[in-house]
């Protein structure tokens, strides 16, 4: 007797959360995320720079050579251990960094396919964040006093000195800020797209609701009811000369189908 084979079950693939957004909303996390780690990094070679830097120039430097060479490895060791501890968990929040940045700053597919007919509106509404931040930052800079004096010698305390590995330390500072600006660009953006669009949706759900109520009521309406709401409707006359006119046939066709 031939024993039965038993059916093949397709593997269990676990879904991709990523799955749930745009490839462009992917490619923007992964920027914010690559720029993160690159800025990081800059600031770390800048700060380590700045120590051996100040350590040479002060000649404390000289401490560090008069210890053991034992405890000196173990110093540099611990140092490049530290480092590679750091990338290790920039590889290992890689991912879930990119999903954290969609589930903040975007919404997923389902969400955005509702409000796929509106791209006019959202470079609309695009435009007008950028131009509403602009607009309180000059409106900052010309009632508050000394703020635009404030920002200027921010940038000269950063970059007006030659220290080099300071530079770089104060470079990387800066890419943390301008990273963090555009992130909350994004962020009203996407948001403030979303709210308007969640808002228009329900307005016209809402008309299209009142509208099947209204044919409801007109259904069983006689004659002069239904002229009654048409003109109030349209502002038209519903008869002329004792005849119906067009609009009003055409509009009791629609009513009452």
């Amino acid at each position: 007797m031939a024993r039965g084979r038993s059916t093949r079950q397709a593997p269990n693939i676990a879904v991709d959360p990523l799955d749930a957004y745009s490839t462009w909303d992917i490619r923007i996390a992964k920027w914010f995320l690559y720029s993160i780690i690159i800025s990081s990094a800059i600031l770390v070679l800048g700060t380590w720079g700045w120590i051996l830097d100040t350590l040479i120039k002060t000649g404390k430097l000289d401490l560090f050579t008069n210890l053991h060479i034992g405890l000196q490895i173990a110093i540099i060791a611990a140092a490049i251990t530290g480092h590679f501890l750091l990338l290790v968990l920039f590889y290992t929040l890689f991912r879930g960094g990119i999903l954290k940045i969609c589930r903040v700053v975007f919404k997923d597919k389902k969400v955005a396919k509702k409000w796929e007919d509106f791209a006019t509106l959202r470079w609309l509404i695009g435009v007008t964040v950028v131009g509403t931040l602009f607009t309180i930052f000059f409106i900052l800079v010309g009632t508050i006093p000394g703020f635009g004096r404030a920002i200027g010698q921010f940038f000269v305390f950063m970059f007006a000195h030659l220290d080099l590995w300071r530079l770089i330390f104060d470079f990387g500072v800066f890419l943390f800020m301008i990273i963090g600006i555009v992130f909350l660009l994004f962020f009203f953006w996407n948001h403030g797209v979303y709210y308007v669009l969640k808002n228009i949706k329900q307005i016209e759900e809402e008309i299209e609701v009142d509208e099947r109520i209204k044919k409801g009521q007109l259904k069983n309406a006689d004659k002069k009811t239904l002229q009654k709401v048409y003109n109030r409707d349209t502002g038209r006359k519903a008869t002329y000369r004792g005849q119906e006119t067009k609009g009003f046939i055409e509009w009791k066709k629609k009513m009452l189908d």
